[in-house]
């Protein structure tokens, strides 16, 4: 009993302790903005201090866990090229305040990075005074039809599925599986009989609560524009407000697939560049349209980017890349329906045929979408994989790297795979074509090259 008291006391000790020093932290915490520069610091025994330059400032983020809004606050990220500032804890109201004086601020500081001749930065309007004011617009909302088609397009069953098994993996909680299949086999005599039911309940279940996940992470979805800053917000439970200055993309991607083609939806994303490590961040992606019909998305980004040039480029690849998008995986498919056969499953080779005609026809699929267009000093690249489209609309500025893969299987058909990257997070944003001819290499690749005309070669010496 001794003991228990003991560990008890020093339990609560630590917890009074770690505590107090984070509450103490928070109370010395200032921040400032001077000279063009946002100051913020804090500490408790060791002092720290960090400034960052407005103009450097790629987004004001902050969101609203469901613990916070009970006390009207929020986490508050401001993220640049470099490490950003992040504040766990601050009011509401103060972060709306702070947002606003620094999009105000950056209004009025000329930044150094070009946007385009046919467009002003930071847009301006004229009141009806004819006084010069910025502009500030919703330029989306979702409505409620919309939100539940994306919902049930978005992989519901694979976020329900990625819930339950991180949940597993959390507790340990197979038993939980193992009754519920027990269940099914007492109630229904044939065990082939009750395994598809449960099945078949769980993939339609599982459907339906990923539908409702994703309909409450999007809720209320909307895009604004505000100076030269995109600021999106969203969320039931947890609300999101994320922004992005127009003049640090780096750049532009469409995404679709399948099913949403054929009911006219798209999605549209840019990418930033961070040093953040947060999981969400690490790729430097930010949804601005997560699903719009294809008319409207078109219109949004020739208004929120009119020095781009943005055209769905038709496929290049020729008729001898075709099968190389998917004879890997027709011949592991085969090995391993083989082997399934010979041992356990006597029609494994049903199962194995579907699959191998599916990948199939994602290969052709992915053969006959994937292209390019070049337009002066951008490109349009279109990447595909598995019934899944990617367009990318990068400038030649923004482009940091170009890698070719050419072996000798592929210069036998006289083909070549080419990778454009950009930056964006910690990890770049990377486009890729595959199997295409030759000559279309040899375009991309010069076209690459003129952005970095200032190199020396250092491949030759004496």
């Amino acid at each position: 009993m001794k003991y228990i008291l003991i560990a008890g006391g020093v339990l609560i000790l630590a917890i009074v302790l770690f505590g107090g020093m984070d509450f103490l932290n928070k109370y010395r915490t200032r921040f400032w903005i001077e000279d063009g520069k946002f100051i913020y610091k804090d500490g408790v025994i060791t002092n720290r201090e960090k400034e960052l330059d407005v103009r450097r400032i790629q987004s004001i983020d902050f969101s609203e866990p469901i613990f916070h809004r009970l006390f009207g606050a929020v986490k508050l990220d401001i993220t640049t090229p470099g490490d950003g500032i992040k504040i766990d804890t601050i009011k509401k109201s103060q972060a709306i305040s702070l947002q606003d004086i620094l999009y105000d601020e950056k209004s009025y500081i000329r930044d150094e990075v070009e946007a385009g001749a046919s467009s002003e930065w930071p847009r301006v309007t004229e009141d009806e005074h004819g006084t010069q004011e910025t502009a500030s617009e919703v330029l989306y909302h979702m409505d409620g039809k919309s939100l539940l088609l994306m919902s049930m397009t978005s992989g519901a069953l694979g976020t329900f599925l990625a819930l339950v098994f991180g949940f597993i993996n959390l507790i340990g909680a197979n038993f939980l599986i193992e009754r519920y299949f027990d269940y099914f086999e007492d109630a229904v005599a044939s065990i082939a009989l009750a395994i598809g039911l449960a099945v078949g309940l769980f993939i339609v279940v599982g459907y339906a609560i990923g539908i409702l996940i994703m309909a409450m992470k999007y809720y209320k979805y909307s895009l604004e524009m505000k100076h030269d800053d995109l600021i999106v917000e969203y969320g039931l439970l947890e609300k999101k407000h994320q922004s992005v200055n127009i003049n640090r993309v780096q750049n532009i991607i469409v995404k679709d697939s399948i099913i949403r083609r054929m009911i006219g939806y798209y999605s549209l994303s840019v990418t930033i560049t961070s040093d953040s490590l947060d999981s969400e961040d690490i790729d430097g992606t930010v949804d601005l349209l997560p699903f719009i019909k294809r008319d409207r998305l078109y219109e949004i980004v020739q208004h929120i980017f009119p020095n781009y040039h943005v055209e769905a480029p038709t496929g290049k690849v020729p008729g001898r890349g075709y099968r190389r998008y998917f004879q890997v995986m027709t011949a592991i498919l085969l090995i391993v329906t083989a082997v399934v056969q010979y041992f356990w499953f006597d029609y494994a080779w049903i199962i194995g045929l579907v699959l191998i005609l599916v990948f199939v026809a994602s290969g052709i699929y992915s053969a006959r979408n994937s292209g390019y267009a070049i337009h002066g000093n951008e490109i349009n690249l279109m990447t595909v994989g598995f019934f899944k489209r990617s367009h990318y609309v990068i400038k030649q500025e923004k482009l940091i790297e170009a890698e070719w893969v050419y072996n000798p299987f592929l210069r036998r058909d006289d083909l070549g795979i080419i990778t454009l990257v950009t930056a964006a997070g910690i990890l770049g944003s990377r486009a890729t074509l595959k199997f295409i001819d030759q000559q279309d290499i040899d375009i991309i690749w010069n076209w690459a090259e003129r952005s970095t005309s200032h190199a020396e070669d250092f491949s030759e010496g004496d």
